[in-house]
C-alpha cells in the first residue's frame, strides 16, 4: 500500500492510503492514455471514483500524479 500526502492549504494535511487495486488502475489509466490517445481507463470503473472531492477525482491532482508515478 502506497502513502501519499498533500498540503492543500496551510496547516492542513491529507493523508491517502493507495490500495493495490488503486495502484494498478492508475497505471493502467496512464498506460491506456499513452497507448490510445484517450483519456485513459473509464472513471466509472476505476477504484479512485470514491476518493473524490468537488466533482475532481483524487488521481487528477497534479500532485497525487507525481507521487503516484515516483518509484
Amino acid at each position: 500500500m502506497k502513502k501519499i500526502k498533500l498540503f492543500p492549504a496551510p496547516h492542513t494535511e491529507l493523508r491517502l492510503d493507495v490500495s493495490e487495486e488503486m495502484e494498478k488502475d492508475y497505471q493502467e489509466c496512464q498506460r491506456m492514455a499513452d497507448l490510445d490517445d484517450s483519456d485513459g481507463k473509464d472513471c466509472n470503473t476505476c477504484s479512485w471514483r470514491p476518493a473524490e472531492i468537488e466533482n475532481t477525482v483524487l488521481c487528477d491532482w497534479p500532485e497525487v500524479k507525481r507521487q503516484m508515478d515516483e518509484r
